[in-house]
Formats: C-alpha cells, sequence, structure tokens
C-alpha cells in the first residue's frame, strides 16, 4: 500500500514538472487523436467509401429487403418475417435507416473528395481520384433515389469552413431533377478519368474496386449511364433514341466480366459477404416457393444444385419444394425452412455493376427496338454469365461448410439449358425470357436483388409485370413500391418528416420514373 501511494505520489509531482514545462503550444496537442485526423488525403478516403457503398449500400438491407419484395427469399422470422407478412416494416421509418444514414455519410465524404481533388482543393490536380469519386456520388445517389424518390442532396454534406453542416434541415430534391445529375456526374467523371493523378497522391491499391485502373472505372460509368438511363423508359420523350444510347454506353462498358465493378476482398474470415454476415447471425430467410416454381416450370438446373437443409446436405428440387416457406403467409421459425446455398456462402464478391446485367439491358435495348435477332446472342452471353456467378457461391458455401454438394453451373451446363430451355421461349416471347432470365440471375449473393426490385417496378410501371408474376397474396394492395425515409431524418428534419407522413405512401405512390411525382 505504501508502495502504491509513494508511486502516485511520484506520478503527481513528475506531472507537475512536466506541466510546468510545457508549453502552451505542447498543451494544446494533449487532446489531439492521432488516429483521428482532421485531414485525410483523398485516396484514403475513397477506400472507406468503396467498402461502404458495397457493404453497407449495395449488400446491406436494400438488398436484403427487396429479396424479400421480389421474392428471391421468404422473410421468416423478425423484421424480415414483418416485412413478408407487410407487418410494420414497409411503412416504418426505422427500417431502412441504418442504410439511409449509410448513404448520406458516402455523399457527405464524396462531397469532399471531390472539393479536395477539384480546383482550388488542397489535391487540385487528381483528376482520376476525383472521377472516382463522381462515379461513387452518382452510384449513391442513384440507389438513395431509386429507393426513396425525392430527397434532400444538393443541401445535403455540404460543410461550413469550421466543419459544421451548412445546412442542417436540407431541402428536398425532386427525382426528376436528381436523375440528370446522376448523368452529368458520370460524364464528368469519364472526362476526369481520361487524365491522371498527382505524383505520389493517385488511389493505387487503395482502390479495392479496381486497384487504380481508370480504364475500367470509366467503362463501369459507362455502364451505368446504361442502367440508368433504362430506368427512366416510363418517362422518356424519345424512347427510341434512349435505347440507341443505351447501347452505345454498353458498347464502351465491360468486355467481359474480369472487368465488372466488383467488390471482392471477402476471405471468409475477416472480411465476410454481407449476406452471408446476415445469415450466420440472424437467420431470417427462408427458401423462396415462388422462386422454386419459377426454377420448376423453366426446367432450370439451378433449382436442383442451390438449396440445402439446416443439416447443411443439399437438397433436389422437389425436396425443398415440399417444405418450401410460402410467399406472405410463412409461420415465424428459424431453423426450420429449407434455405439458400448462397446465404451461407463467406466469399463471393458483392456486384456493384455485372458483365451479366449490361448483357441483359443489351438484350432488352435489342428486343424493344425490335432487333431480337441480334439479342439472342447477347442474351445467351448473359445466361452463361450469370450461371457462372451463381456458381462461385455455391461453390463457396460448399467449400466453407463441406457440404459435398453437386453444384456444375459450367459453360456448358447453361449453354445446354439455353439452348434446350431458353431459346425456343425466347422465340416466342423474347422480352418476357430476357426480362425472366434477368430476375433469376439476380438471385443469389452478389447484392443484385437491388437492381431487380427496380426492374420490377419499371416493368410495372410500364404495365409490363407481367413478365414475372410474383406470389404474395398482399401483393394486390401492399406491394412497396419505395421504401421508406430514414428515422433520423423523419425526426429532425420537417422537410423529410412531411414527406414521410404516416408512411403508408410506400404503397400508393410510385417514384417519378415509375410515373409517380415524388
Amino acid at each position: 500500500m505504501k508502495k502504491t501511494k509513494i508511486f502516485g505520489l511520484f506520478l503527481i509531482v513528475a506531472g507537475a514538472v512536466l506541466i510546468t514545462s510545457c508549453s502552451k503550444k505542447e498543451l494544446d496537442k494533449i487532446n489531439e487523436n492521432k488516429n483521428n485526423p482532421a485531414d485525410v488525403q483523398a485516396k484514403f478516403i475513397l477506400t472507406d467509401l468503396m467498402t461502404s457503398t458495397a457493404f453497407s449500400v449495395v449488400g446491406g438491407d436494400i438488398s436484403l429487403y427487396a429479396s424479400v419484395y421480389i421474392e428471391h427469399e421468404v422473410g421468416v422470422h423478425g423484421q424480415l418475417y414483418n416485412a413478408e407478412t407487410r407487418t410494420g416494416e414497409p411503412v416504418s421509418a426505422t427500417t431502412y435507416n441504418n442504410t439511409w444514414g449509410s448513404i448520406y455519410n458516402n455523399i457527405k465524404a464524396l462531397k469532399i473528395v471531390i472539393a479536395k481533388t477539384s480546383a482550388g482543393g488542397e489535391e487540385e490536380g487528381n483528376d482520376v481520384t476525383c472521377g472516382i469519386a463522381k462515379v461513387l456520388l452518382a452510384y449513391n445517389l442513384g440507389v438513395l433515389t431509386d429507393y426513396f424518390g425525392d430527397v434532400p442532396f444538393s443541401e445535403s454534406g455540404l460543410m461550413n469552413p469550421d466543419g459544421s453542416p451548412a445546412f442542417m434541415q436540407p431541402a428536398m430534391d425532386k427525382q426528376s431533377d436528381l436523375y440528370p445529375q446522376i448523368q452529368t456526374l458520370l460524364d464528368e467523371a469519364i472526362v476526369l478519368l481520361a487524365g491522371s493523378d498527382m505524383a505520389g497522391k493517385g488511389v493505387g491499391s487503395q482502390d479495392l474496386i479496381y486497384g487504380g485502373n481508370k480504364a475500367n472505372w470509366a467503362k463501369a460509368a459507362y455502364g451505368l449511364k446504361a442502367r440508368y438511363l433504362m430506368h427512366t423508359l416510363k418517362v422518356s420523350t424519345d424512347a427510341e433514341g434512349d435505347l440507341t444510347n443505351i447501347l452505345d454506353y454498353i458498347d464502351q462498358s465491360f468486355e467481359d466480366a474480369s472487368e465488372e465493378m466488383s467488390f471482392s476482398i471477402y476471405d471468409g474470415d475477416v472480411n465476410v459477404n454481407p449476406l452471408f454476415a446476415y445469415s450466420y447471425s440472424r437467420d431470417g430467410l427462408g427458401a423462396s416457393t415462388s422462386l422454386l416454381t419459377k426454377f420448376k416450370d423453366l426446367n432450370d438446373p439451378r433449382g436442383e444444385q442451390a438449396f440445402m437443409d439446416y443439416d447443411f446436405v443439399q437438397l433436389t428440387l422437389d425436396e425443398v419444394m415440399a417444405d418450401a416457406a410460402p410467399n406472405g403467409t410463412p409461420a415465424q421459425q428459424q431453423f426450420v425452412y429449407p434455405i439458400s446455398m448462397a446465404e451461407y456462402a463467406p466469399t463471393p464478391p458483392t456486384l456493384l455493376l455485372s458483365y451479366h446485367e449490361l448483357m441483359f439491358l443489351k438484350a432488352e435495348a435489342l428486343i424493344r427496338l425490335d432487333r431480337s435477332e441480334e439479342a439472342e446472342p447477347v442474351l445467351k452471353d448473359a445466361v452463361i454469365n450469370a450461371f457462372g456467378n451463381l456458381g462461385r457461391s455455391l461453390n463457396s458455401a460448399n467449400d466453407y461448410w463441406g457440404i459435398d454438394a453437386d453444384i456444375d453451373l459450367s459453360e456448358d451446363v447453361a449453354t445446354g439449358y439455353f439452348n434446350d430451355e431458353v431459346l425456343p421461349r425466347f422465340t416466342a416471347d423474347p422480352l418476357k425470357e430476357t426480362m425472366l432470365q434477368k430476375y433469376l440471375a439476380f438471385y443469389g449473393a452478389s447484392g443484385e436483388a437491388t437492381e431487380a426490385y427496380n426492374d420490377y417496378r419499371r416493368l410495372k410501371a410500364l404495365g409490363e409485370d407481367d413478365l414475372i408474376e410474383l406470389a404474395n397474396p398482399l401483393n394486390t394492395d401492399r406491394f412497396p413500391l419505395r421504401y421508406t425515409y430514414g428515422n433520423s431524418d423523419v425526426s429532425a428534419n420537417p422537410n423529410v418528416s412531411t414527406a414521410y407522413g404516416d408512411g403508408r405512401y410506400v404503397y400508393t405512390e410510385n417514384v417519378w420514373w415509375a410515373g409517380g411525382t415524388r
């Protein structure tokens, strides 16, 4: 005890000596957190933004709930059960608040990066870094307005010189005004990506998507231009011209799957696929009767390979259909219904924009331009690559858990399926088969349910929702046409609160590009 007191007294005295010998300048540094610097190079900020965009935006709650609404999965427990049965979750402001916050954090940081690397910024001349930031800003804005409609953007993420927000309650922007801004950001990015970065300050290995390959970023920008232009087909004043432009953009985008916009750092240990992270910790999904029926009716080999029970035994399609979760009316229970093997795949990448998505877009555009013969080989390419993508997920689960599953979604299998099953249906109804194959391609662990939900809504707006038939009986008057605003702004920003109301607008009001007003 005496030693303790003497030691403590020594510390006090020594501390007093140190304090009296410190200058004011040194004292000012005492509370500085060296792990939280006030200023960071743009390339380091982008690393975090790529991770957040892939994991929290594309692969997070946006895709998770979308997979339930478009019936790739059935919600069987907790919040996803409530979403499945349209109890509370679809109209609640808390449901998507985490993703809402993540997107706005991304927007704020991306605007900071763009300011840093633009004229007058500390890193003026880092054009490639600025171009990448503009692609990511367009992407985050696209997801934000696609899912939430009219949103604060122009006044969001703007900072005063002292670091405080310039607008505490930013105004709402119309989706009809935001969509041109998405295209402008991508156009500006393409120009910047043709430039260069400052020596030693380029993004380089901090780029977790393309490793600093500016040509691939430009190709991604062209691909995104095609995606977002196709979204607006319902409200287009020149559909033929827009479809032609979509084809032009795709021709300047990915040449094959090696160039797709993929976040592939998941190692199955420290970093895991976000769907795996959810399923492993919460188990709220069951195999969808609606999806299984499509696999059965189409004689699709994916249905025989993609499902298992909770003993991690692969099931045949008939076996999984016998016990699958009914859409809209499941029992709330865990570890009972069969499950998608892809749910338990720890390593498949999150696909922000895939090569097969672009091929499906190209096939659709050609068909709508009455060029179905040209669309046939494009659709075949899309199907082959979609099989390969799902196969990667199934093999990841198989290897990780030692399932001993029979998995073969090779090019030969996909080609046989296309020639024997897809082609005759394509000949009879090219658009229906193309959209149905695209819907099936987006099933899995890649986060592509995000875009499947957009596809279904735009087809519904065009009066073409019969191309993809959903089975939830609640869809007659309670299909969510959009997501609710996040509670963090519903409670703090009267502009958002007024737009939210009681949240039930999600069942009646389309977003602008689907024919709505907001």
